[in-house]
């Protein structure tokens, strides 16, 4: 059976009388992909933030690798091996393929005073930088501009730069958002490439894509979990059917 690697207890977050995630219990395991899916308002994007430590929890727990992290701030928890990325392509528009995995790989560096030396000298982040532009596909497109990149190659080097700070966990809110469908089949592949070494909490709307990758599917609804378990049950799920779902062409 695998290891968890990311465990909440009895996970909420309010906003004054807004109850935005509610009483959530996930178990993610090694080596998975596990889609979180659910309306809009469900509470998505707010579980995602109390994972990667963007805001606390008003209540519950989170563990990660075995370890309690629910107090722990976001740099903390990202030099414990948790990488997000955002609905919103979060990169350096003016710097280039390359830069940009260069700037995730120097945030690895453990010592702050390394600002005073060219980061070319440093043999480690070169390597860090090089082999996340090979992940997700950019090897080729390494001196073009961010900015001319199309919104799918942003989206991969968004990706790229978390991966240069050499997580185990991802956390990956709509990565598919706004992409055509030959970006979107790019996008499934390098997920599915990223499962070979890391673990995977993803947030998605195109159900097509999610059934294609997710090894777990947990859908929520008003913040709280309706239903956790593999693609097949989900599926059949009389109750997700009618709350998120739909008929049986999801």
């Amino acid at each position: 059976m695998a290891e968890a690697v990311l465990v909440t207890e009895s996970l909420s977050k309010r906003f004054g009388g807004l109850v935005a995630v509610n009483d959530v219990s996930l178990t993610v395991q090694t080596g998975d992909v596990h889609c979180v899916i659910g309306p809009n308002g469900a509470g998505k994007t707010t579980l995602l933030n109390l994972l990667s430590g963007a805001l606390p929890p008003t209540a519950g727990q989170i563990r990660f690798g075995g370890q309690e992290v629910t107090s722990l701030p976001a740099h903390r928890r990202a030099r414990l091996g948790i990488g997000r990325s955002f609905q919103r392509t979060n990169i350096f528009p003016e710097f280039t393929v390359y830069e940009n995995c260069r700037l995730g790989a120097q945030a690895k560096l453990r010592s702050s005073m390394h600002f005073v030396r060219p980061a070319e000298r440093d043999v480690g982040v070169r390597e860090r930088a090089e082999r996340a532009m090979e992940l997700v596909g950019l090897t080729g497109r390494r001196q073009a501009l961010a900015s001319a990149l199309s919104h799918g190659e942003q989206r991969q080097l968004e990706i790229g730069v978390m991966l240069a700070t050499e997580p185990s966990l991802l956390l990956l809110d709509e990565p598919m958002a706004g992409m055509s469908a030959d970006e979107t089949t790019r996008m499934v592949a390098l997920i599915r490439r990223l499962k070979a070494g890391h673990t995977l909490v993803l947030i998605e709307h195109d159900m097509d894509a999610v059934f294609a990758v997710a090894d777990i599917i947990t859908v929520m609804v008003n913040g709280a979990v309706l239903a956790s378990g593999k693609p097949d049950e989900i599926r059949r799920s009389q109750a997700v059917q009618d709350a998120y779902l739909g008929s049986d062409d999801a």
